[in-house]
């Protein structure tokens, strides 16, 4: 008996406690896509998924294809749907840019990417001498050993230490170490390329078609008042452990994509969230070389993310803090709490 009264004890507590946390909101979003971005179109994939009866249902992986078709293909959705695409990429730049540029705000800055006297922004500097407030990206290639250095782009931006270029959200976690900056485009893991990439041929564009950007446009509960499109900035990386135990994931190796997957796929069906069965053929196996290896897996598991905030299940996260609302912007789902403090 005293161990049944402990248990309704133990229900009560945990059913008070329940109550007591915040409530994560739903949005009334009825497709969501997302596209692992790169330069290369080898490199550019997306997932789909449709809200269906019973909650979701992930119906294509795919090439992102020709650009213009692809931001048409939006469009057409936006007309009568509520549409988020995430991004696996950059949107935004650290707070300190856009003082020495001159520049208000991310919005801002979209409309002056369009004029003649801000078309070398989206020109990587092949030297330290080409590095300005209007021309940060840094460098173009390797050079030879030795001769291109962090401390180049640092000193042409008045900076003293390589964190101090990051945002805020690209800083080390309790889970992970920190993003590479956009500003540094040398290294296995650098963005800045694809960013620019995106920025002139998706973010740009979008954006004079009306599309909102997250946070820019306003925080998601805002941008998913009306219909219409939403890009938003994501970071597979972030999502991994919202979905699944990644204690054995090597997402560069085939068959631990594989496992992972298989795992994935039976917790997804408890969210009412279904793979397509002409999409889980392809699948399957893990994602090979056709498909882009980890570029079409990433894709996947941030379409899956994305059905995590939209079902409540995962905050948004999002800072409310004008840099952040309006330069830097932020990883979706990204609890700031997990960010390490920024010593310098």
């Amino acid at each position: 008996m005293i161990f049944d009264l402990l248990a309704a004890i133990w229900r009560y507590l945990d059913q008070m406690t329940s109550q007591a946390l915040p409530q994560s909101k739903k949005y009334p979003v009825t497709h969501i896509w997302h596209a692992d971005w790169s330069m290369s179109a080898k490199g550019r994939w997306v997932a789909k998924a449709r809200r269906s009866d019973h909650g979701w249902v992930i119906h294509a992986i795919e090439p992102v294809g020709m650009l213009n078709q692809f931001r048409q293909s939006l469009s057409d959705h936006g007309r009568d749907q509520t549409i988020w695409l995430g991004l696996d990429m950059p949107i935004g730049f650290a707070d300190f840019w856009y003082d020495g540029a001159n520049v208000k705000d991310f919005k801002t800055l979209l409309n002056l990417l369009h004029g003649d006297n801000w078309q070398q922004f989206f020109d990587v500097c092949s030297t330290p001498d080409e590095i300005t407030y209007k021309r940060p990206f840094y460098p173009k290639n390797s050079g030879i050993k030795g001769s291109v250095k962090r401390e180049h782009l640092l000193t042409a931006l008045g900076l003293t230490d390589f964190r101090e270029i990051h945002r805020r959200c690209e800083l080390a976690t309790k889970d992970r170490n920190a993003a590479c900056p956009p500003f540094w485009t040398l290294g296995a893991n650098q963005v800045g390329k694809g960013m620019l990439h995106g920025l002139k041929h998706l973010i740009m564009p979008g954006h004079a078609d009306g599309f909102n950007i997250w946070p820019f446009s306003g925080d998601l509960e805002n941008c998913s008042k009306s219909l219409g499109v939403t890009l938003i900035e994501t970071y597979p990386g972030e999502i991994y452990r919202w979905l699944s135990d990644t204690s054995e994931l090597t997402k560069s190796f085939q068959e631990s994509r594989k496992n992972y997957l298989h795992k994935l796929r039976d917790n997804a069906k408890t969210k009412g969230i279904e793979i397509s069965a002409a999409v889980w053929v392809d699948i399957k196996d893990g994602f090979g070389p056709e498909q882009g290896k980890d570029d079409a897996f990433d894709a996947l598991i941030g379409v899956m993310g994305l059905i995590e905030i939209a079902d409540g299940r995962r905050p948004e996260h999002l800072p409310r803090t004008r840099s952040i609302l309006e330069r830097e912007g932020w990883i979706v789902g990204l609890d700031p709490n997990d960010i390490k403090p920024r010593k310098l």
